[in-house]
């Protein structure tokens, strides 16, 4: 790997950059929780390709020492955004296996039924 050394000024632009991009991807979880709060799971799921790309994009490079202390603490709140939210998708996938289940013994019902209709009309 090639290290190129920054200029002090280049070096404090990477830094706002990385700091913003964290700061993007902080608030980009808090508008997940709120799109999966209104059951809006394919706007969750594109901001989620959004967030991948802003987060490896703020870990391309180091993170300064002067700034680890912020970033723990932000990837701490990420963290916790995170099991939120993966606790309200775990909810709705249990509301949607429990719909496919109605909707599969309903489907079993009119079946039975057209069955015995069916049965009925030979008899008639």
């Amino acid at each position: 790997m090639i290290m190129v050394a920054l200029k002090p000024e280049q070096q404090i632009s990477a830094q706002v950059e990385q700091c913003r991009r964290l700061a993007s991807v902080l608030t980009m979880t808090r508008q997940m929780l709120v799109d999966a709060g209104n059951g809006e799971w394919e706007q969750v799921a594109k901001r989620e390709l959004e967030r991948r790309e802003d987060l490896a994009a703020c870990f391309s490079d180091p993170v300064p020492a002067a700034d680890v202390e912020l970033v723990a603490q932000a990837m701490a709140a990420l963290l916790h955004l995170n099991e939120e939210l993966m606790a309200k998708l775990k909810i709705a996938r249990t509301e949607v296996m429990m719909l496919a289940r109605e909707h599969t013994r309903g489907q079993h019902a009119v079946d039975s039924y057209q069955a015995v209709d069916a049965g009925l009309r030979v008899i008639s």
